[in-house]
């Protein structure tokens, strides 16, 4: 129990320092980039991601539709 433990504990540090070291990374070499175009959706893609542009409110489904 105590191995499964500490090679737990072990790969979490490694994650962690490895984590730090990029955050650290990117401060340092690319201190203006504040991640904005990450996924880079306009307004209008938002809606169309969401499915509200084939969205029909005037269609209603019953049971008796089945």
């Amino acid at each position: 129990m105590f191995v499964v433990i500490a090679v737990m504990v072990f790969f979490v540090a490694l994650i962690s320092w490895s984590w730090v070291r990029g955050i650290d990374y990117m401060k340092e070499n690319h201190p203006d980039y504040k991640g904005e175009d990450f996924l880079d959706w306009g307004e209008d893609d938002v809606a169309k991601i969401a499915g509200r542009d084939g969205w029909d409110d005037n269609n209603i489904n019953a049971e008796g539709d089945f």
